[in-house]
């Protein structure tokens, strides 16, 4: 990150790594261990003038498998089962709160399936599904209603799917409306939503704005036509142009798109490509992120040619050429796979050191309680996770039966809590201060914090972060590796289970 760094660290990104058997840093807690000004200091070396051989050192001697920590504890993690009383208790509590609160609704069917995607899909054009399946979110809904007692503000609202445009505009009107009879939207009520651009039409994206909706993600993952035939997505540059000109037309006044490196048959070249494009398109917000080939789990992924996909390094040259071009034309990294432009409210609230996130993404509104509604969806409740029946049409069968379709979820200790937000805050505001936390959390800093501020000595010592008062800061080449950074404040993590997770870089 831009910033102030020590000599010691300038020395260790641009000359020979250092040994693991150097001394341990002193522990962090307390407010006197470190000082901010406690050694020489001078401009920290960002990606750009970095060579690129002493960060494939770094990767080569820190890149593992690893939660991308979305939440914690993370889903595999979870305890399973909840007490019967759990989700009644935890919305009883929100409702006593009298917040504002956040609402996530899942849309699940597409018009055909995407091979690189990892989100909970289905394919489907019959009609008879989809309005079951907006039958019972309607009904959902309602249930909600009547534990809440009355309605609740909606401070943000966010559409996933599958493609929430692939319904019926009939159909997503008559979700979206009584959705909002329960949750009606606060006064700077924030409204987004995912499409397709293959299959949105204008009369959907006039029917979202009527009601509110001003933020859009549109998923681009790549423009060139050989990659988009090798991950079983043909959408060309001149359609994307088009569609987002439209929806800027009629009323979307923010444009995210998504990127994925890391993608089949991609090359450098072809990546300048769509970079380029990027800069044509000119969106508010990017995100990038590396593809997750996990062909075991997501069977529809063995539709792609192993074959093809990028080396290690490759794939690493892909996301520096990314996050250098997005950075030399104007935007901000935002935690570790997002850019926003400087005007932006993430950038804004990165600056501020108040950047948040939730299962929605990042938000500039810290601790807000999210209800999920739909197959699979998670709420974040205080002191509890919970997550929805993932089929649509056994979440449709719970629900017609009552009185929920939560099937599993997790609650959270005061452990948890505090590292949830330990964690949280160095994914976002790229700090870690133990104190802090306890300071404004309440929570006491649990045993294995210390231990865990000893396991992060490599790191410093490779200049991925640098002493604070009272902690660490993650330099800009340490934005890379910020899911090791995370790892040991993770009390469930195990050599065994972080298996299951992706690659960290």
């Amino acid at each position: 990150m831009v910033g102030r760094a020590s000599f010691v660290l300038w020395h260790s990104l641009l000359g020979p790594a250092s040994t693991r058997g150097s001394a341990a840093p002193k522990l962090v807690c307390a407010p006197e261990a470190r000082k901010a000004d406690s050694r020489p200091t001078m401009t920290a070396p960002t990606l750009a003038n970095i060579p690129i051989e002493r960060i494939l050192e770094l990767v080569d001697r820190f890149d593992t498998r690893g939660p991308r920590y979305t939440s914690y504890p993370t889903v595999p993690a979870w305890q399973g089962q909840l007490p019967s009383d759990a989700h009644d208790a935890s919305l009883a509590a929100c409702k006593r709160a009298a917040r504002p609160i956040a609402v996530y609704l899942h849309l699940p069917f597409c018009a055909q399936r995407c091979w690189y995607c990892g989100c909970n899909a289905v394919v489907t054009g019959r009609q008879d599904r989809m309005e079951r399946y907006v039958t019972a979110v309607e009904r959902e809904i309602a249930l909600l209603g009547e534990r809440f007692g009355s309605a609740m503000t909606c401070d943000q609202l966010h559409l996933g799917g599958g493609t929430p445009t692939h319904l019926p505009v009939g159909l997503l009107e008559s979700a979206l409306d009584r959705l909002s009879a329960q949750f009606p939207p606060s006064e700077q009520a924030e409204r987004s939503v995912e499409v397709d651009p293959r299959n949105c039409s204008d009369e959907h994206l006039a029917a979202l704005v009527a009601r509110g909706f001003r933020r859009i993600s549109i998923g681009v993952q790549d423009v060139d036509d050989q990659v988009q035939k090798a991950v079983g997505r043909v959408q060309p540059l001149a359609l994307i142009r088009s569609f987002v000109e439209r929806a800027r037309k009629i009323g979307f006044v923010n444009v995210n798109i998504d990127l994925i490196y890391g993608l089949p048959l991609q090359t450098q070249d072809s990546w300048d490509k769509t970079l380029n494009s990027m800069a044509e398109l000119r969106p508010d917000r990017l995100a990038c992120f590396g593809f997750a080939y996990l062909p075991k789990r997501m069977k529809h992924q063995k539709a792609i040619d192993a074959t093809t996909l990028p080396s290690a390094e490759l794939r690493l040259r892909l996301l520096l050429q990314a996050n250098r071009f997005f950075t030399d034309n104007g935007y901000q990294a935002i935690g570790m796979d997002h850019f926003a432009r400087p005007e932006d409210e993430l950038s804004r609230a990165r600056r501020d050191g108040r950047l948040w996130r939730s299962f929605m993404g990042y938000t500039t509104i810290r601790g807000l309680e999210l209800i999920g509604i739909g197959c699979s969806s998670i709420s974040e409740l205080q002191s509890l996770f919970c997550q929805n029946e993932t089929n649509p049409d056994r979440y449709a069968e719970l629900v017609e039966a009552g009185p929920s379709a939560v099937v599993r979820g997790h609650q959270l200790d005061d452990d948890d809590r505090y590292r949830k937000e330990l964690i949280s805050e160095l994914m976002c505001n790229l700090e870690i201060r133990p104190s802090m936390i306890s300071e404004r959390s309440g929570l006491p800093v649990p045993e294995g914090i210390d231990e865990a501020l000893v396991a992060l000595a490599p790191y410093e010592q490779a200049g991925l972060v640098e002493p604070i008062a009272q902690g660490y800061r993650v330099t800009e080449v340490g934005q890379l590796f910020l899911r090791n950074l995370a790892m040991p404040f993770d009390r469930y993590l195990t050599e065994d289970n972080r298996k299951v997770f992706s690659r960290t870089v």
